[in-house]
């Protein structure tokens, strides 16, 4: 598999749901490398660019639930996929957030101080999203399996939750799957099966820009 993360095959038992982790498009503190973790922060030209194609992405895609950090970033990204799906709900979650980065937002490396949210409790937060809104919530009330959700929110936030469920088993990539770099825009799939293990079957892909959409200076 490339590095643009094509989808691999699936797990063995049926999937019951399909969820689609979409990074926000690029913003100045990318491009500049400024650490921005909770700042609310605008989506560039680029960015602008970016959302609008990972919006065509979803132009034929069935989706029955939307949620996006609430945070302008992901918020715009979120906007370019419903403007294909206007009877879809947004639905903010502020435990979409990037990590807290406390004093260190706004500067360009993450500093040492008591009030960063570490590592654990980040991993925490997403897991415990993944556990309540997508096992407890979706799987579980849902009448109309199987079900497809799109979640736009951020790098850390995608990256954290992908890593952390397999490594508590709780997902496994699929074949061919490298969980590499979470460039902008970029979109990651998890589809969960009947046991309610998720097998990531596609991680930062960016088949939907072009080469000169994807900057390499905005994986962070």
């Amino acid at each position: 598999m490339t590095p643009t993360g094509k989808s691999a095959t699936p797990g063995t038992t049926k999937p019951i749901a399909r969820i689609y982790l979409v990074r926000h498009g690029e913003t100045q503190e990318n491009r500049d490398g400024v650490i921005q973790g909770q700042m609310d922060t605008m989506l560039n030209e680029m960015g602008q660019e970016q959302a609008r194609k990972v919006g065509e992405r979803f132009r034929e895609v069935k989706i029955d639930r939307l949620f996006s950090s609430d945070l302008k970033r992901a918020r715009r990204t979120a906007e370019e996929i419903l403007a294909y799906h206007p009877e879809v709900l947004l639905e903010e979650q502020p435990a979409l957030r990037e990590r807290v980065g406390c004093f260190a937002e706004g500067s360009l490396m993450m500093a040492t101080d008591p009030t960063v949210e570490t590592h654990v409790d980040f991993g925490a937060r997403v897991v415990g999203w993944w556990n309540q809104q997508i096992l407890g919530h979706i799987l579980s009330k849902s009448k109309n399996l199987p079900t497809t959700v799109v979640v736009t929110t951020h790098g850390g936030f995608i990256t954290t939750l992908v890593r952390e469920l397999i490594g508590s088993r709780k997902a496994e990539c699929g074949d061919g799957v490298i969980v590499w770099k979470c460039f902008n825009s970029s979109v990651s799939v998890i589809e969960v099966g009947e046991n309610r293990r998720g097998t990531v079957v596609s991680f930062g892909d960016v088949s939907h820009l072009n080469v000169a959409d994807i900057a390499l200076h905005s994986i962070h």
